[in-house]
């Protein structure tokens, strides 16, 4: 699953759905093509999980998700107050249907990666240029 729809997606799911923490998250992201068709694939399901919590991570550190993190000694706890007003207006920007294509040719100028710390800097000139 590439990192642009995964981005999207959990954008996406938590303005919609309003998950309560990373569990119904991971649940809700089962409906979506991308996880259906990973989960399918020979890769392990654990790396989808980790990728997914670390670019909810990035997102909460980047002011697009508002949450409450608790690190424990195993496992890291994320409890979901939804999305902020910038991730309202990253995810707006996200449904343009030219907004992939934009971000793409930006990351090849810059010669960049496409990143969750990349698609936030990005988006942010997109969206305040």
């Amino acid at each position: 699953m590439n990192d642009f729809e995964m981005y999207k997606m959990i954008l996406e799911i938590i303005s919609d759905k309003n998950p309560k923490d990373l569990q119904a998250l991971l649940d809700e992201s089962q409906h979506y093509q991308n996880v259906k068709d990973y989960i399918a694939s020979d890769e392990p399901n654990s790396f989808l999980i980790q990728n997914i919590q670390d670019m909810t991570l990035n997102m909460i550190n980047d002011g697009l998700i508002s949450a409450v993190v608790s690190p424990l000694k195993y496992v890291t706890l994320i409890k979901f107050n939804g999305l902020t007003v910038l991730g309202f207006q990253y995810l707006k920007k996200l449904k343009e249907q030219d907004t992939k294509k934009q971000i793409e040719t930006i990351l090849d100028q810059e010669g960049h990666v496409m990143s969750a710390k990349n698609l936030t800097e990005i988006l942010s000139k997109l969206i305040f240029s």
